[in-house]
């Protein structure tokens, strides 16, 4: 399956360059109830259409449009534009993420989240480790002298996040749960830490179904906030919060 979710991640990448019109304009609401924006639409539009012209036979799950019975044994985990707000507020962190699995996240088979400004496209599959442009990657080994936390801050954070970032020499807080995943397995991070007071916040199977088996096949781990092994059903009313993590060091020195 490598090689169709290369091509539904040129798909999007194509689709999103090609945008006529303001691509934050609000076209109605997704699955989950939240606005959805015309970037959101264009993207799913490019995944949905490539699988109906191939004729591929996956169930998809996606932030728009919810769960489409395809009859397919595997279902598609897709977040179309994973860091929307950036890309509308031009800010050049965002990306689509793309899984393939059954049931529950520990039953991701692959994952690809390709960063739509760069190209960098990062991709797992179960057992075989992750690669980043076809090159392998690995975490890193924790350095408590120059530790770098992606760590979400803002209203809905909570305040235990402050103290989170704190612990860290460099914090980052940039937007996209799935290539922060990433970055965390080609230990650019240390350390990925998400924990929301508003469960409206807590990332959904599509965020992190790719990031996780990229985290994952990398070395690292994703975890709930008691340290537990993340599991999720493939389910948009499912919410987590979580922490990943390359070196456990990391983990114990800044959480």
């Amino acid at each position: 399956m490598q090689a169709l979710l290369l091509e539904l991640a040129d798909a999007v990448q194509r689709a999103v360059g090609q945008i006529a019109g303001d691509p934050g304009e609000v076209l109605g609401r997704g699955a989950d109830g939240a606005p959805s924006l015309r970037i959101d639409r264009v993207a799913e539009r490019a995944v949905l259409d490539l699988l109906a012209k191939e004729q591929v036979r996956l169930n998809v799950l996606s932030e728009e449009a919810g769960s489409i019975d395809r009859g397919g044994e595997a279902t598609l985990v897709l977040d179309p534009i994973d860091g929307t707000h950036n890309a509308v507020r031009g800010i050049p962190f965002y990306g689509v993420s793309i899984a393939i699995g059954r049931d529950q996240l520990v039953g991701v088979e692959e994952g690809l989240v390709r960063d739509l400004v760069s190209g960098a496209t990062y991709y797992a599959a179960k057992g075989r480790g992750a690669t980043l442009n076809g090159r392998t990657i690995r975490v890193r080994p924790f350095d408590p002298e120059d530790s770098v936390a992606s760590v979400y801050l803002g209203t809905n954070a909570h305040p235990d996040s402050n103290r989170v970032a704190s612990r860290a020499r460099r914090t980052r807080s940039l937007g996209s749960a799935a290539l922060e995943l990433c970055l965390v397995a080609r230990g650019a991070m240390d350390m990925y830490y998400l924990n929301s007071a508003v469960r409206a916040a807590e990332l959904r199977i599509v965020d992190m179904a790719a990031g996780t088996l990229i985290v994952r096949e990398a070395g690292g781990r994703v975890v709930d906030l008691q340290g537990r092994d993340l599991d999720l059903p493939l389910d948009l009313e499912a919410r987590t919060n979580l922490v990943a993590y390359g070196d456990p060091r990391a983990w114990e020195a800044l959480r």
